[in-house]
């Protein structure tokens, strides 16, 4: 009956295995296009993952090992050492998971005379699971006592499940001087966060780490900085029940990607980074190495969270396709002995204004040009902020007609003036010269007033219950290492670090 498969030893083996021990009616087989992956797999039949089981083999010595596990979790290492009673544990290659098991690679099997197979006892909990043959074109589907009968695997507990709610989002902010944020801020991101957070698993990065790369011998600066960033990021709308703010320094596993990250990258690609040199430039820095290479611990920062979106502002999309380009490198160079990917490869996503103009005019609002609105300044500060911003130099008196297109004035009451109408009435006056700078001004004033009034009203909140906040933040930072634990058990497990190569 099974030789009518057409298939490897191994799946022969499988067949005669089920015949001898009288389970073949208890187990059905689906045939499906060849794959190539575990994903594949799945897609192939339809099969959602938490219904489906797929088999990691690992070596200690001369012994090999199977782990049955569900596609919704990843192993402890350290802890199925102990439950093996070995020292040394590894993922065996794809030259020898082929070429001496005679599996291939994201099609491996529950059955092998050679190995000794374990099994998570969480299956014991679904009534069938789809799995593995050993081929790349049939999956059985039994219950899971008749998968652990016919792999002959013990039951073990050290895996670790895989929590994932929806796509994800990774962003957040590194807190320079004071760390109070502005409107540019919030339009490059903070407004998509605010809107997303229903929708996404969002994850918020006070990047403190990334301040010490200017700033390594003012701490207390930093961790000042760091507390109003996280007051502002509450203030605009942050619900901690829907998203998980974070302080950077609380991840220690980001260094372990950061590390190996570092080994990746070429010294040349990092400084072709327009993020890197641009802001080397106006700022007139003599660059530390934390800051040169600061895109790629914003790399670990995003691939330790499998992030799927990564709001930023323009300036940063550079440093996005760098996060991009280490996800793909590092994908080609290693996987998962189930054929899945290490790391998910993000996409950036840039608010509708791109880059806000500042005050005066010179390119973006920037904390050391002194051209911004805080989103904590009070009314008397916006007020003369407003009343202050330039406008079209060349018009000199109000009956003079004016330019509307580059005008700063103009650019911030189409990015925050929601009356259109109002707003497209006092272009068309400007251009005909049939207003004044003063009356635009103040119309912007009463808008971006209005707009930060409940923004004030909420950071005051929080500043008015430190205990209850900071409480945030610890919790938001414990919850958030646990995802990242999770992937950097996922790239030691690739990569092998918990192991040692073991030569027969």
């Amino acid at each position: 009956m099974y030789t009518n498969f057409n298939s490897n030893g191994n799946f022969d083996g499988l067949v005669r295995r089920i015949q001898g021990l009288g389970l073949m009616r208890q187990v059905q087989f689906i045939k499906h296009a060849p794959i190539e992956t575990v994903e594949e797999g799945l897609h192939a039949s339809q099969i959602h993952t938490a219904d489906s089981v797929s088999s990691i083999i690992l070596k200690s010595g001369d012994k090999y090992f199977g782990v049955i596990r569900s596609n919704e979790f990843i192993i402890d290492m350290m802890k199925l050492k102990q439950i093996l009673g070995v020292t040394r544990l590894g993922l065996l290659s794809p030259d020898e998971l082929c070429n001496r098991l005679g599996f291939r690679v994201g099609a491996v099997g529950i059955y092998h005379p050679a190995i000794r197979f374990y099994m998570d006892e969480s299956l014991l909990d679904k009534k069938s699971l789809y799995a593995g043959t050993g081929d790349k074109c049939y999956d059985i589907v039994a219950s899971s006592d008749v998968i652990q009968k016919i792999s002959g695997a013990k039951l073990f507990n050290c895996a670790i499940k895989m929590k994932r709610k929806s796509k994800r989002i990774l962003t957040g902010d590194t807190p320079s001087k004071d760390g109070r944020l502005h409107l540019g801020h919030y339009l490059g991101s903070l407004k998509d966060r605010v809107e997303l957070q229903k929708t996404y698993d969002t994850y918020i990065l006070i990047a403190n780490l990334h301040a010490y790369a200017n700033y390594y011998d003012k701490s207390e600066q930093i961790n000042e900085a760091a507390y109003n960033v996280f007051l502002d990021n509450l203030a605009v709308g942050i619900d901690p029940d829907e998203a998980t703010i974070y302080l950077e320094s609380g991840i220690p596993e980001t260094f372990e990607l950061y590390t190996f990250f570092l080994t990746m990258v070429k010294h040349n690609r990092v400084m072709r980074n327009p993020s890197v040199k641009e802001e080397t430039s106006y700022k007139k820095l003599d660059p530390s190495m934390g800051f040169v290479c600061y895109p790629i611990l914003q790399s670990a920062d995003i691939l330790g969270f499998d992030a799927d979106l990564v709001p930023v502002g323009e300036d940063q999309m550079p440093v996005i396709e760098q996060v991009r380009e280490i996800a793909r490198d590092f994908n080609s160079a290693y996987q998962l002995s189930s054929g899945e990917k290490v790391f998910n490869v993000p996409k950036g996503k840039i608010g509708k204004v791109a880059r806000l103009v500042g005050t005066d005019g010179d390119g973006k609002m920037s904390k050391s040009k002194g051209n911004c609105i805080y989103l904590s300044d009070d009314e008397q500060t916006v007020k003369q902020q407003v009343m202050s911003m330039y406008t079209d130099p060349n018009r000199i008196r109000a009956t003079d007609p004016g330019k509307v297109e580059g005008n700063p004035v103009f650019i911030y009451h189409d990015a925050f003036n929601s009356n259109k109408d109002e707003v497209a009435d006092l272009k068309e006056r400007y251009k005909a010269g049939k207003v004044g700078d003063v009356e635009v001004k103040e119309k912007l004033f009463v808008v971006i007033n209005n707009f930060l009034k409940p923004i004030r009203e909420r950071r005051k909140y929080y500043e008015d219950r430190p205990k209850e906040t900071i409480e945030i933040l610890i919790e938001g930072t414990n919850r958030a290492r646990k995802v990242v634990q999770e992937v950097t058990a996922r790239f030691k497990e690739a990569v092998n670090l918990d192991g040692v190569i073991s030569k027969s």
